[in-house]
């Protein structure tokens, strides 16, 4: 009798009608416990949908490894059906790159899985001004990023910089920003936002210092230019986009480095599928075919550094604006995080599909039960 497969995120019909038919394989089911342990059905998990995925467990339980494989096992779907996806992994450990050759050391145990080790169509983007730094390290490098300084809301600057709106640092920003974008419009530098600051006849002394200090910190980044790198040009159908912000881990401002990356991404990466999803609609009454980019997978490693679930970044609101509307877009996100308690509730509420590996700290079971008593029959112990 042949063993069934598992196909996680589609109901009965679905599974029915498609099979497996673009859904990545992931594993297999494991039935039993210690000596009497044994793989038996294949598991797979629906790619062609968008989704919400959790993947949480404790460090190095496997979860930037899970969501590889979802990532590679995208490239290898049929042409028919990869041709309408798109991968983008936000690299916050500097891992990934590694999917670009084959896993010889692990032969053996791919073997076992009547597998071979072989390259991924992975394609790897980094930050423009640390671009060299990679190539010296031997890191085949595809492409480097850049963000137009004139995609930046006044928030994203103030939060990045640690105030709020409210405070003299803040509305220094804004009132500064407006004289910039008044001038120049949208084509601007931060050379020019420091110009102006200096310029600046309401702000005391210290914040303006303060402010010059923050903004010439921020021309060390290496992403700030007047134009920026278009989100058309980073993804390709098929194709897995690994953008790598593992550099900023040196720097005490990382996290609020990346999360404005994250942030932006997220932002254009929304309203470019919005403008895809319309010429799609159109193309199936006309027959019409416009470029645009595919559906999206967005993986995130350290989740909760992004959407977490007390305080505010830049990335915060463009990413539950994904979460909450970006399924009529086609955008899907996999949220990889260590600690589920810490990750914002909309995203635990939003998610449709659970991989837990193993947790161990209370609280972090407790924000997992909050979600799976919706699909588990039995408690989570």
């Amino acid at each position: 009798m042949p063993v069934e497969n598992i196909v996680i995120g589609r109901n009965r019909e679905d599974v029915k009608a498609l099979g497996t038919k673009g859904a990545a394989f992931i594993g297999r089911h494991v039935v039993g416990e210690g000596e009497d342990a044994h793989m038996t059905n294949p598991v797979y998990m629906d790619v062609v949908r968008p989704h919400v995925v959790l993947v949480c467990g404790k460090r190095g339980s496997g979860k930037s490894y899970t969501a590889a494989v979802v990532g590679e096992e995208i490239t290898m779907l049929p042409e028919d059906v990869k041709k309408n996806l798109s991968v983008l992994m936000v690299d916050t450990m500097g891992i990934y790159w590694s999917m670009k050759k084959p896993n010889i050391k692990d032969s053996d145990a791919l073997k076992a899985w009547k597998m071979k080790p072989k390259s991924m169509d992975v394609r790897l983007f980094v930050p423009e001004g640390f671009m060299q730094e990679y190539k010296d390290a031997g890191v085949d490098v595809d492409g480097s990023f850049t963000l137009a300084c004139g995609e930046l809301t006044d928030n994203d600057w103030i939060t990045t910089f640690g105030f709020n709106m409210m405070d003299e640092h803040g509305v220094t920003i804004e009132r500064v920003m407006k004289k910039v974008k008044s001038r120049l419009g949208s084509n601007y530098a931060i050379s020019d936002i420091i110009d102006e600051l200096e310029k600046d006849q309401k702000a005391d002394a210290k914040v303006k210092n303060a402010l010059v200090n923050r903004f010439e910190a921020a021309e060390t980044w290496g992403i700030f230019r007047k134009e920026g790198t278009p989100v058309k040009d980073i993804f390709t159908r098929g194709t897995v986009t690994v953008v790598d912000v593992s550099h900023y881990a040196r720097s005490s401002s990382g996290w609020s480095v990346r999360s404005l990356l994250v942030g932006i991404l997220s932002r254009k990466i929304f309203q470019e599928r919005v403008m895809a999803r319309k010429s799609e609609e159109f193309e199936a009454m006309t027959g019409e075919s416009k470029d645009t980019i595919p559906m999206v997978w967005i993986i995130a490693d350290e989740a909760h550094q992004f959407l977490p679930a007390q305080g505010e970044n830049a990335a915060l609101e463009p990413m539950l604006t994904l979460i909450k509307e970006g399924r009529e877009p086609g955008i899907s996100l996999l949220l990889i995080t260590q600690m589920p308690n810490k990750l914002h509730g909309e995203a635990l509420a939003q998610a449709d599909l659970v991989i837990s590996h193993r947790l161990t700290a209370q609280a972090d079971i407790e924000a997992l039960r909050s979600v799976m008593q919706t699909y588990m029959l039995k408690d989570i112990n």
